[in-house]
C-alpha cells in the first residue's frame, strides 16, 4: 500500500479513535473536555499537510490549511480583544498571530486562484491546486456554518459542534477519504464528508426511538397508556439498578400547592437536573419514602455516540443522497 492510499485510511483511522473517546467521554461524565480536540487537532492537521505535500500543491494551499485552523480554533477559543493588546498574555498572542496569519493566507489565497472556470471546478477538470484551494475555501464556509448554527442554537451540543468542525478539518472533500466499500464508483450529491456523516447520525438518531419502544413491549415494560408516552425514550428500572450512572429520571413525586397531598407522574422532561449522584440518590429516597419501586429514566446519549455510529455507513456507502439519486 502506498502512501496515497494509506492516507484516506489514516483518516479513518483517526476518526474511529477521535469519536470513539470522545462518545465514551460524553455518555459516562455528559462533557469532553477541549484538550480532547486540541490533542486530535494535531494528527488531523499533521494528515492534512501530508496530503498538500504529497500533492506538491502551491504555497498559498499552505497557507489556506492555517486559515482552516484559525477558523476552526473559534470553536474553542474566543478571538482576543484587540482593544487590550497591550495586556495579551502568550497563549492570546499565539491565537492572534494564528487568525492574522489566516485571514492573510486567505487573501493572497484568493489573488492567485481567483480566476477558475467554475463550470471545470465543479466537473472536477480544473487545475488541481486551484480546486484545492477551492476545496479549502468550502471548508472553511462550513466551519463557519456550524457555528452560526451553534450560537444561534440550532445545533445544541458545544462537543457535537467542535466534533463536527473537527471533522471538517480532517476530511475537507471526498478526495481525502476512501471510496466507499460497497457504492465503490458511486458519485456524491455535493454535500461535503461533513454533512453526509451528521445525516447518517441523524438517521440513527431517528431510528432509535420505535427500537426502544419495541424493546421496552418485549420486555413488558409496557402496562397502561401513560407507559406508552414514556416507552419511546425511556426504560422502566428498579430504582435499585438506578445506582450512579448518567441518567434522567422521570418518574417525580408532585405536590400540592399547601403540600398537604402528593401524586406520582411520569414527565416526558425532567423538571429538574438529576444528573449529579448527590441528586440522583437524593431523587431515589424520595421515591422509596412514597413507596414507589420501579422509576421510567432516561439515557442520555449524547449525539458525538450516533456520529461515531456513523463512521460505518459512511465508509461503506459513501454519500446516501447520491445513492438516492442515482
Amino acid at each position: 500500500m502506498d502512501v496515497a492510499t494509506a492516507l484516506p485510511w489514516l483518516r479513518v483511522l483517526t476518526l474511529v479513535i477521535c469519536l470513539s473517546l470522545a462518545a465514551y467521554s460524553d455518555y459516562s461524565s455528559l462533557m469532553v473536555r477541549d484538550r480532547h480536540w486540541l490533542v486530535f487537532s494535531i494528527p488531523v492537521s499533521a494528515l492534512l499537510v501530508a496530503d498538500l505535500a504529497l500533492m506538491e500543491t502551491t504555497f498559498s494551499n499552505y497557507f489556506m490549511v492555517l486559515s482552516l485552523i484559525a477558523a476552526a480554533s473559534l470553536s474553542i477559543f474566543s478571538p482576543p480583544n484587540y482593544r487590550n493588546y497591550s495586556s495579551w498574555n502568550n497563549h492570546e498572542k499565539l491565537l492572534a498571530i494564528l487568525l492574522v496569519t489566516g485571514l492573510l493566507g486567505l487573501f493572497v489565497g484568493a489573488y492567485q486562484n481567483i480566476e477558475v472556470d467554475f463550470l471545470n471546478l465543479i466537473l472536477g477538470d480544473e487545475d488541481e491546486h486551484k480546486t484545492l484551494w477551492w476545496t479549502l475555501l468550502s471548508a472553511i464556509l462550513v466551519i463557519l456554518i456550524l457555528l452560526s448554527s451553534w450560537h444561534v442554537g440550532v445545533i445544541q451540543g458545544g462537543a457535537d459542534v467542535k466534533a463536527l468542525i473537527l471533522l471538517t478539518v480532517l476530511m475537507p472533500s471526498w478526495k481525502f477519504l476512501p471510496p466507499p466499500l460497497v457504492y465503490e464508483s458511486a458519485p456524491t450529491s455535493g454535500l461535503p464528508p461533513t454533512f453526509v456523516i451528521f445525516l447518517w447520525a441523524s438517521a440513527a438518531f431517528i431510528i432509535a426511538p420505535p427500537i426502544l419502544m419495541i424493546q421496552n413491549a418485549i420486555n413488558g415494560k409496557i402496562e397502561s397508556l401513560s407507559d406508552m408516552k414514556m416507552a419511546w425514550h425511556a426504560t422502566k428500572k428498579p430504582l435499585r439498578d438506578i445506582g450512579e450512572k448518567p441518567v434522567w429520571i422521570l418518574t417525580e413525586i408532585l405536590r400540592s400547592v399547601d403540600g398537604s397531598d402528593t401524586t406520582i407522574s411520569n414527565r416526558i422532561l425532567p423538571s429538574r437536573n438529576s444528573s449529579s449522584p448527590g441528586e440522583l440518590s437524593a431523587r431515589i429516597a424520595e421515591l422509596e419514602e412514597h413507596g414507589v419501586e420501579y422509576a421510567w429514566v432516561a439515557s442520555k446519549h449524547p449525539f458525538i455516540a450516533y456520529l461515531f455510529v456513523a463512521i460505518i455507513p459512511l465508509v461503506l456507502f459513501g454519500d446516501p443522497l447520491a445513492i438516492i439519486l442515482n
